[in-house]
């Protein structure tokens, strides 16, 4: 069983060793450096208003309660007319992948923001060749806003991106 909550100070290493793995493997994140662990409290401490919380899924199965996702809404552009958009980015445990958390995940932030905040439209950024997370975030209402092709370059190869929003109706 899994609890979806606000994070807390004591899981920014978890959320931070989710992030750094993605970094190292995967190409969900275009980072190519490892985030310190200074750069990950800042990072979170920069998601305390109601409209840029960070949720973390916490297996209440395992003795330690460990965090195994985490999803949050970020500042879409730093200018004031974009103050009610926000990118939303969701990262899994790969211990845990295929399991439905990921759902489970964006149907909570989902419903945050419809309930809780003054959000109009929610962008995600997918690498283009991440079909599974299209996937999931289409099933939730995201429309395509466009693939921009080759803009980023990690472990060698040209990956593109893929715009999926989210108008918000209330």
């Amino acid at each position: 069983m899994i609890e979806i909550r606000h994070a807390k100070a004591s899981d920014v290493e978890a959320i931070n060793e989710i992030y750094n793995y993605e970094v190292l493997h995967g190409v969900a994140t275009f980072d190519t450096n490892v985030r310190s662990y200074d750069a990950a409290i800042n990072w979170f401490n920069a998601h305390g208003s109601v409209n840029h919380p960070v949720y973390v899924a916490e297996d209440k199965e395992d003795s330690e309660g460990r965090v195994i996702a985490f999803c949050s809404l970020s500042t879409y552009y730093d200018k004031d007319a974009y103050e009610n958009t926000v990118e939303i980015s969701l990262y899994v445990h790969q211990d845990f992948r295929s399991l439905g958390i990921g759902a489970k995940m964006l149907e909570h932030i989902l419903n945050y923001v419809v309930t809780k905040t003054s959000i109009h439209n929610v962008i995600a950024v997918i690498t283009a060749t991440n079909e599974a997370s299209i996937k999931l975030f289409k099933r939730f209402g995201f429309e395509d806003g466009g693939t921009i092709k080759e803009a980023g370059l990690k472990f060698g190869s040209l990956l593109g991106i893929t715009n999926l929003y989210k108008l918000i109706q209330r």
